[in-house]
Parts: structure tokens; sequence; C-alpha cells
């Protein structure tokens, strides 16, 4: 008999989805694992191929850190260079602030007497350099300036320190946080004044504003993190880069500026006020004792607070072997997942698909599919089909074999029926009752193995029987036979579900059978004047299964049929076919039979648990 053979095979197989672990057990597809991800090939084969640029990275992290060593070296060079270029403008203006007061000291000791001219010249001169100067004026050596740019009269001599500038005629330059014209930070710039006999007569003052080198100082600077600090000889800061006012913590901390003085012209690295290493050099403005002191971040340790992590991130050495690394490993996982990856769970998928529906998947396109996975792919195609075609086959064969047995079944329970028919016809004919009641035991006994062969090609699966269904149908034709006399006899049937072997089913039916007979044959009135039967099926476990069959007696009863003792016979000849033995329990009003066996374990493919129906339990 031939039937359709991919066709008859869909949704037979097993879904082939199911995972493995390490250790063998089997995991479900949709089951969580942690580290998951850890699993993925491309995952794997991206990190263990990014390890081999690791001697690299290295490399370039030494490489890097060189550099860095030759580019601190280098701002270090730079910043002494710059410091000395601050040092030489300052320097320049403040020789061509003392060329200018110089110049104008040569007329003052012809205008002494005539304030208007004096103050005329004094204007004119700050009105043409009004970019560079703020002020200017004669200072007398009475303290009392008349003669000024401004139009004002400024007495001196009450100045604490007024005795200590006329006391030597020199060239001088103080600092004035509150220049009393310009309202800011000056440099005074003192030039002293001789009339004609050569006697000191005061000095000539120009006033050059903070603010106007501390713009140069900024033009220049841009965002460099360095810092210029301009100090007197007496330690006295004259101008700065930045706020003038936080100036002397940007100085070395526990350091005299006089000490720091005498340091010129080394460089030196140490910590400011604020707490920040750095390195501080030392450049001479003028020989009289005036200083440009610079610092500078060696390590970019201490970045501007708005630089924030990233920034901080950007000046480390690693920074770019890690962009390498962190790139190659995103082009390595990005090769292999369009490469090789993709088509394996393509793969996979078709596979998938084959295991659950048992059809042949659709085959996409392969215009970008390397060879080695369209040979694997080609052959998975040709494995699954020839694996459709095997199984149509063995269906086949099987489902013959299923016919046959089935036929056979049913030819031998019809061949029993007819055995029963003539008996049943001998029975009608007899006329002794004693040969009657043995022919009616015999005919039962063929009618109990009839049923049994008739729930065999009932069954859909031939290698499967439903035990209690069986026993079920082999127990109530007896019942039936049960005397009617009273009181009525209370039959109990109890059958729990389960699934067993027709080696084991059916002498497991013909020991009921016996045992019924038997117990319905001997069936008494208990002590509480009630007749019963109790037939029970339990299941003990997975594999062990107990039948008890149990009636009511009124005396002592004897178990011999017809004095031959055949039932009982035949109960154990079917016990050792079940491999146990029947335990008899007797009482004065009732008897019990029961034995517990054990069920033959299925296949571990088969879908329900050994011994017992899935269904059911």
């Amino acid at each position: 008999m031939n039937f359709p053979s991919l066709a008859l095979f869909r949704g037979q197989g097993q879904d082939a989805s199911a995972d493995v672990s390490d250790d063998g057990t089997h995991v479900s597809p949709g089951a969580s694992r942690p580290f998951g991800w850890t699993r993925s090939l491309s995952v794997r084969l991206a990190i263990l191929l990014s390890g081999a640029l690791v001697p690299l990275g290295l490399i370039a992290v030494d490489q890097t850190v060189r550099l860095q060593a030759e580019v601190r070296e280098s701002n270090n060079l730079s910043l002494q260079a710059l410091t000395a270029e601050f040092a030489q403008e300052e320097r320049e203006i403040i020789k061509s602030a003392f060329s200018a007061a110089e110049t104008l000291a040569l007329s003052v000791p012809d205008l002494t007497a005539d304030r208007a001219r004096c103050k005329s010249l004094m204007t004119r001169f700050i009105d043409a350099t009004a970019e560079r100067y703020s002020f200017a004026g004669f200072l007398p050596t009475d303290g009392v300036m008349e003669c000024a740019s401004a139009d004002l009269t400024i007495d001196y001599s009450d100045n604490p320190r007024f005795s200590d500038w006329m006391l030597t005629a020199k060239r001088d330059v103080r600092v004035n946080s509150f220049g009393p014209v310009s309202g800011t930070a000056v440099l005074i710039i003192s030039e002293p004044v001789f009339n004609e006999q050569g006697r000191f007569i005061g000095n000539q003052i120009i006033h050059v504003p903070h603010d106007k080198i501390d713009q140069g100082f900024q033009v220049k600077l841009g965002d460099r993190p360095i810092d210029i600090v301009t100090i007197s000889v007496d330690g006295d800061i004259l101008s700065a880069s930045g706020a003038r006012e936080t100036a002397r913590e940007r100085l070395p901390a526990g350091i005299p500026l006089k000490e720091l003085i005498k340091l010129n012209p080394r460089r030196i690295e140490t910590e400011n006020a604020a707490g920040e290493t750095r390195l501080f050099s030392i450049v001479p403005v003028l020989s009289n004792g005036f200083y440009v002191v610079g610092s500078w971040d060696p390590d970019g340790r201490h970045a501007a607070a708005d630089s924030g992590p990233f920034r901080q991130l950007v000046l480390t050495p690693a920074l770019f072997p890690i962009l390498m690394w962190l790139v190659s490993l995103v082009l390595i996982y990005i090769t292999l997942d369009r490469q090789v990856v993709r088509y394996l769970r393509l793969i996979t998928t078709q596979m998938q698909q084959f295991a659950r529906s048992r059809t042949l998947p659709k085959t996409p396109p392969r215009s970008f599919m390397p060879h080695e996975m369209e040979v694997i792919e080609n052959e998975f195609m040709q494995v699954a089909e020839k694996l459709l075609h095997d199984e149509a086959d063995l269906f086949d064969a099987m489902h013959d074999k299923d016919v046959l047995l089935k036929e056979l079944h049913h030819r031998v329970k019809n061949n029993l029926q007819l055995i029963s028919s003539i008996i049943s016809m001998q029975i009608r004919r007899t006329r002794n009752a004693t040969t009657a009641d043995a022919l009616q035991t015999v005919n039962r006994r063929v009618t109990s193995m009839a049923t049994v062969h008739q729930t065999l090609y009932q069954a859909s699966e031939l290698g499967r029987v439903q035990a209690n269904d069986l026993l079920r149908d082999v127990i109530r034709p007896l019942t039936e036979l049960a005397p009617t006399t009273a009181p009525v006899p209370h039959i109990e049937i109890s059958l729990e579900p389960v699934v067993l072997y027709p080696d084991q089913a059916v002498p497991l039916a013909l020991l009921t059978v016996e045992a019924a007979t038997n117990a319905l044959k001997y069936l008494g009135v208990d002590s509480a004047g009630k007749r019963w039967v109790s037939f029970k099926l339990n299941v003990e476990d997975d594999t062990r299964v107990t039948l008890t069959i149990a009636n009511s007696t009124a005396q002592d009863p004897s178990f011999d049929e017809e004095g031959t003792g055949l039932g009982s016979q035949l109960i154990r000849g079917f016990a050792r076919q079940l491999e146990c033995s029947p335990t008899v329990q007797e009482e004065a009003d009732s008897y019990a039979i029961s034995l517990t066996f054990d069920a033959m374990q299925f296949e571990p493919d088969a879908p329900a648990p050994a011994g017992v129906d899935a269904e059911d339990s």
C-alpha cells in the first residue's frame, strides 16, 4: 500500500531548535542565559582577533608617551622663550616710558616758573600718547604736583614713602593699585629732573596703565594655559595675565618673591598657592630689579574645570590605541556578521523550519552568499530532501505493518467470536448442567480474549494499549453476570489511566478476567449485610502499577473452581508473565487479591512518560 511521501510528514518531526547546554542538558530556545551574548560567534571571533592588536596598541602607547615627553620638553622650552619674549616686550614698554620721561625732564626745568606752559606740555604729551600712557606730571621735591596733564593738584608730601622717593635721584618704577587719574592699577615711571646747575629738583612722572600691558599679554597668550606675572625686586606684583587679584595664588607657594627672584635664571617645578604643580620660568626685565615670571602646567593635569572627563580622556596616551581597538572590534564584528554569521543564521532558520514543519524551506537569493556557505546550504537541502523521502518510505512501511497487525488482531477476534458462538450453541444443546457451566466458563474466557484483540486493533497506536480502558471493557460483561438476588451487589470500578505495551496489557486483562470471575462466583453478604465487588488499578509512581480485586464473603471462601483450581492456576501463570506474584488478603467477611508489577519503559522519544498516559496524568 503506497502513500504520498512528503505531505504525510508535515508536523511529524520534533522541534529541532532546542539547544543543549555545556553539561549536556537540554535548554529551551527561549530560555535566557547569563551573558548569553558572549556565545555569539561574531562576538567571540571579534574579541579573539582584536587581541592581535594588543602589541600594536602597546607600541602606540609607548610612542605616545615618548611623544608627550618630547612635547612637554618642547613646551617647557617654549615657556621660557615666551616668558623671555614678554619680558622683552615689557622691557621695551618701560624703556620707551623712560625715554619719554627723560625727554620731558629736559624741558621741565625751563617751565617750572610757568605752570600754564608746563601743564600744557604734559597735556599735549598725553593726548599724543593716550594709547600707551594715562598721566604725565612733574613732582617737585616739596611733594606738591601742580604741573600735570590732569587739571588737578596732587600733594604727595603726606605719602609715607615720599621721603624715600626723594632721597636719591634715580630712575624708578613703582606700582600703584589705584591711579589717581585712570582709577586703575598703573606702573609709575619716575625719571629724575635736574636744573641748569645740576641740582636735583624733582621727578618726571609717567603712568603706564596695567590694563594696556595685560591686554597685550592676553592677545599673545590666547587660550594657552600660561600665566605671566611681572614683579618688582621688592616682590610687588606690577602686572599679570588674567586677574591681578589672584596673581599671587598662581605664584610658587612657600617661596617669598624676593627668594624667587634669586633663582633667576633657573627653571623650577613646584606647587603654587592653589596646590597645582606648575613649571616656573623667571626672566629679568631690567637690570635694576624687574622680572617676568611665566608658569605652565607641564603634564596638563590641571585642565580647566569646564573641560570635563571627555577632555581628560582625549589627553590620555591610551586614547589612540583604545580608539584603534574599538574601531577594529566593530569592523571585525560587522565583517563576520555580514559575511559568515548572517548566512549561518539563515541556514539555522531553514533547519528549524524544516524540523518544525517537515517542509523544504525556500532558497534565498545567493548573489552575495560566500561559496562555502552556499555549499553548506546545498548539502543541507539535499540531506533534508533525502530525509523526507526516507521518512515517507519508512512511514509507508510502518503503515503497512500497522494495517497487517490490525487485520491480524481483527481476524483473531473474529475467530474467537466464532468459537464463542459455537460454544454458546453447544451450551444450549447440552442437557447436563455441570457440562453447561464448564462450557460457560470457557466461553467467558474466550470472550475476554476476543475483547482484548478487539481493543488492540481499535487502538490508535498498536504498540501502546490504554490498560484502564481495556480492563473496563473486559470487566463490564462479567459484572452483568453478578447475582441479582437481594441484597443487590455494589460494583466499584476505579481505574487510573495507564499505558502499557501489549506484552503486559494482554496477561493483565486475562488475569483480571479470572480474578473477577472468582470474585463474582464466591460473592457473599458481609457483616453489614451488603454484597460488593471492587476493581482498582493504581499508579504507584512512574513505573509501578498495582491491580486489586476484592469482594465480600459470608464465610471462608473456597477458590477451587469445580474442584480443579484452574482459575487460581491461570492467575499465577498470568502473574508470572508480568514478573510478579499475586498477594491474597483474606478476612472474616472479605477477600482481596492484588499484584504490583513494573510497567515496561517506553523509548526516550515517546511523547508520554513510561507507563502513564500523558493526557490523563
